[in-house]
């Protein structure tokens, strides 16, 4: 099978979702079975790839900037790609396809794909029942472009430059504390804050971890969270330290330099696992057998209420949430503690 010139790979959002991704990207790349693999990516997200992923080309849509769409959709129509691959399949993803004229556009079928995202595609592509994590998806996808998914779905490759990891050990040696350094996270996205654990408990835990293992505790937030770590901060006084957002290749470091990370569904939970850094992941409206932690390491809670996983945006009583007991995290952070870092 012959060598493709161009693919472009399309996942515009979130994250979480984009980190799901690069998996597969990488492996395709690695294949050798496209010459150059460009990614089309939102604004919000682009910082996560053009930081810690490499890549042959970056695209980027502009969405939070609509003096820009024409200029984007020129360049959209401009290009000459082989195949397009989109990986989210949604009527924001369809919407953009629109405009680009490679003669082969592939994707998934529904129910992947939905609001309509399966519309224009030449080829559609259903997983097998079994495969039902997004990172495992994806990859079993590129069976479209002729290459062969992996028999185990690799970690993301992530590039962290040595300084700044030296800069990451630095700032978590003045937590205070003798244990190991523990994470905790209370943050999601704005749009995500459906799945956040009350920031009292995580000072709980916090607290816990610091008596049981003289745990070294570090709270992070992203930008507009500074009231949600202020919060578990007030709780644990000078038993913990915060870090100010600054970039997601420290947060990058951060994470590879500590020993376990305790969040909800949230980018850092994912990126920590993709990094091999031991997560204890709580879950409550998603379905972590879909965007849990994919590599080992790792632990879910779940509170199993039978409303949950769900569909919902809003809830005016998150059980699922709320029944996620502290002692239950403190005991699966312990079990992950106890096992040898690799």
């Amino acid at each position: 099978m012959s060598a493709l010139t161009s693919v472009l790979v399309v996942r515009l959002s979130s994250l979480g979702d984009v980190l799901f991704a690069v998996p597969a990207v990488q492996h395709l790349q690695r294949s050798g079975r496209a010459g150059h693999v460009a990614w089309l990516v939102e604004d919000r997200a682009a910082g996560l790839l053009r930081e810690l992923v490499p890549l042959d080309e970056l695209l980027v849509f502009p969405r939070g900037r609509r003096s820009a769409w024409p200029a984007h959709i020129a360049a959209l129509r401009r290009r000459r790609d082989d195949v397009v691959l989109d990986l989210q399949c949604n009527l924001k993803s369809r919407l953009q396809r629109i405009f680009l004229r490679a003669p082969r556009k592939l994707g998934y079928a529904r129910p992947i794909a939905r609001e309509g995202g399966e519309r224009g595609l030449t080829e559609s592509f259903s997983p097998s029942p079994h495969c039902r994590h997004r990172v495992d998806c994806h990859l079993a996808a590129l069976s479209m472009l002729g290459v062969e998914p992996p028999s185990e779905a690799p970690r993301p490759e992530l590039k962290i430059p040595r300084e700044t990891r030296a800069r990451a050990r630095t700032l978590l040696a003045r937590a205070p504390g003798s244990g190991p350094v523990v994470v905790l996270h209370p943050g999601t996205s704005a749009f995500g804050q459906l799945k956040r654990w009350d920031p009292a408990r995580f000072a709980a835990l916090g607290s816990a971890l610091a008596s049981s293992h003289e745990a070294r505790l570090i709270v992070t937030g992203g930008p507009g969270e500074q009231a949600l770590v202020a919060g578990v901060l007030a709780s644990l006084g000078r038993r913990a330290l915060a870090v100010p957002p600054e970039g997601l290749t420290m947060l990058a470091a951060l994470l590879a330099e500590s020993d376990l990370l305790v969040a909800s569904d949230s980018l850092p939970l994912h990126l920590a696992n993709a990094l091999g850094t031991p997560v204890v992941g709580l879950y409550g409206p998603k379905d972590p057998a879909i965007t849990g932690p994919r590599f080992d390491r790792s632990e879910v809670l779940t509170a199993g209420v039978a409303c949950s996983p769900c569909t919902l945006r809003r809830c005016s009583d998150r059980l699922c949430m709320r029944r996620l007991e502290v002692d239950d995290v403190g005991a699966a952070c312990a079990r992950l503690l106890a096992e040898p870092r690799a």
